[in-house]
């Protein structure tokens, strides 16, 4: 299962404003390691002011379903306006991993400092997301379907 949450960021927010939204919205009583996100802000707010979020989503695996997380930019985040839902669980309570986007030029210095700072972070080029991410639509929302009426009797 997969939850989804939207985060408005640039101009409603700053990158690092955006970030730090991210940290509040996935930490909590219990958190693991919380040291590393603050270690990844350098990384994290580059790509989030390189809009990366915008298509490709920070994806968050821990406790609980699978969270991602993508950002709005420009008048979609000035819309969006900077209320976040909760969740009703705690994703870096325990054992827990975050992928993030970034382009394909920059995965070699961002994947280096993020192993040195905050090994439970990895990047990943956004036009070659890792193979078990899927970016269709979440929280319960349906995606396209395509019907073929002719194999079904129809018109």
């Amino acid at each position: 299962m997969k939850i989804r949450r939207d985060i408005a960021s640039v101009p409603a927010r700053s990158a690092s404003e955006t970030w730090k939204a991210i940290v509040d919205l996935i930490t909590g009583s219990g958190t693991v390691d919380r040291s590393q996100l603050d270690h990844a802000a350098s990384v994290m707010e580059s790509l989030i002011a390189d809009e990366h979020p915008a298509k490709v989503p920070v994806v968050v695996k821990g406790k609980g379903p699978r969270l991602v997380v993508y950002c709005l930019f420009g008048e979609d985040a000035v819309e969006a306006g900077l209320a976040i839902e909760r969740l009703s669980w705690n994703p870096t309570a325990g054992d827990w991993r975050m992928t993030a986007p970034t382009a394909g030029e920059d995965v070699g210095w961002m994947a280096r400092r993020l192993a040195e700072r905050a090994p439970r972070i990895t990047v990943h080029d956004v036009a070659k997301p890792p193979p078990d991410e899927e970016h269709a639509q979440t929280d319960g929302a349906a995606g396209a379907v395509e019907i073929d009426w002719g194999a079904l009797g129809g018109r």
